[in-house]
């Protein structure tokens, strides 16, 4: 197949996608949801007296929205993986077409997670806000709009990460099914020898650090796209079987 019908097959098979997994938004609004409805509470509170008058301070937060959105998009990374081929409903297909499909439809998921989530968390400062009459909002209770965006973008770019590190793990269990055991022992293995000898998981707080201490919006993309470049380069270069495939 030339690189122009690659492309206009995997064109094919992303609209496909978008249609045969809808679903799975369906999945990310109730995941959301739940993660909304965890995050009334907040994540702390204190208090005190004053002269008799005595005050509730309670710290709201969307984090665990983003961190419930984060693993909606690792998991879907995995159900592409090994849903995603199945699906591709084209009269010629192979696999370098299929990988493309599926990564323009894992962007396309995280762009709308990554929206969502941070707007959700948005939706939470204002029912906490009304549900308690509108009073004693600190000043950095609402979001300004250029922090907003970058919110999104910010969510976006960490969503877009995690299911392509998920596509690559559903790559390699789907052809190598002991590796369903095998990496999750590998990964909880790991934590609990560096737990146990130094106290904390370092290599996990590296990786995460790497990515969450980043100030600079610009090098954060060049961070996610380097770094998902190398994940999705490994999947072309270990699963890409360019057999031709014919649709009935």
């Amino acid at each position: 197949m030339t690189e122009t019908s690659i492309l206009a097959v995997a064109k094919t098979q992303y609209h496909y996608k978008t249609k045969a997994h809808a679903g799975l938004f369906y999945t990310l609004i109730a995941v959301q949801l739940l993660a909304f409805l965890f995050s009334l509470n907040g994540v702390g509170s204190s208090g005190g007296s004053n002269q008799g008058i005595s005050y509730t301070i309670k710290y709201v937060t969307g984090d665990m929205i983003i961190i419930f959105t984060l693993i909606w998009a690792f998991s879907i990374g995995i159900s592409m993986a090994n849903n995603g081929f199945k699906t591709d409903f084209t009269f010629v297909s192979n696999r370098l077409s299929s990988h493309l499909s599926s990564l323009a439809f894992l962007l396309t998921a995280a762009v709308i997670a990554g929206v969502t989530a941070t707007l959700c968390g948005l939706l939470l400062r204002v029912v906490m806000f009304l549900s308690h009459g509108g009073v004693d909002a600190g000043p950095a209770f609402w979001i300004a709009p250029p922090a907003l965006l970058s919110g999104i973008f910010a969510a976006t770019l960490y969503a877009a990460l995690l299911s392509i590190i998920g596509y690559l793990i559903g790559m390699l269990t789907q052809q190598h099914p002991a590796f369903v055991v095998l990496l999750p022992g590998l990964f909880f293995g790991t934590l609990f020898m560096e737990a146990r000898s130094t106290g904390q998981a370092r290599t996990l707080i590296s990786a995460i650090e790497f990515f969450s201490t980043e100030g600079s919006h610009a090098l954060l993309a060049l961070k996610v796209v380097l770094v998902s470049s190398i994940v999705f380069g490994c999947v072309i270069l270990f699963f890409n079987r360019m057999e031709v495939r014919k649709w009935h």
